[in-house]
C-alpha cells in the first residue's frame, strides 16, 4: 500500500459558504488530499497508466471548486470524494480529504477551520 498527497490546494471561490458576504467577497479555501492505493505496480513499472495522474486529479478538485456551489465545506468535502470515486475507485483503497477555510466569519483568533473526511472504496 502507498499514499499519493496533494498538499496545500489554493482557490479563491466566490460560490461556497453560508453567508452572502462569504458568497459576495469571496474568500480562500485550502484542500489536502491523501489517496491510499497500491503503488508497487508503478513503482516496478516506471508507468503513468499503471496509477493515479495526480494532475487530473487537481483538474477535477478545480473544476469542481468553481463550478458547483456549496453551502457546507462537509457538502463539498463529499462532492470531491465522491468525483474521486467515480473516475478512480479500481485503483483505490481509500482517500482522506481535508478542506481549510481560511475566513471564517466567526469571533476568535484562530488560523483556520477544517474538515476531514475519509473514504473507503474497496
Amino acid at each position: 500500500m502507498g499514499k499519493i498527497r496533494i498538499n496545500n490546494m489554493k482557490f479563491w471561490t466566490y460560490n461556497n459558504g453560508v453567508l452572502s458576504e462569504e458568497q459576495k467577497l469571496g474568500q480562500p479555501i485550502a484542500i489536502d488530499l491523501e489517496l491510499r492505493l497500491d503503488l508497487s505496480i508503478s513503482g516496478k513499472s516506471d508507468d503513468l497508466t499503471q496509477t493515479i495522474n495526480y494532475a487530473e486529479i487537481f483538474q477535477m478538485i478545480t473544476e469542481l471548486v468553481k463550478s458547483k456551489s456549496f453551502q457546507l465545506m462537509e457538502a463539498l468535502a463529499f462532492s470531491i470524494l465522491d468525483e474521486i470515486g467515480q473516475h478512480w475507485q479500481k485503483q483505490l483503497h481509500s482517500a482522506l480529504i481535508c478542506v481549510h477555510k481560511q475566513y471564517v466569519p466567526m469571533p476568535g483568533v484562530f488560523d483556520d477551520v477544517e474538515i476531514e473526511m475519509e473514504r473507503e472504496y474497496k
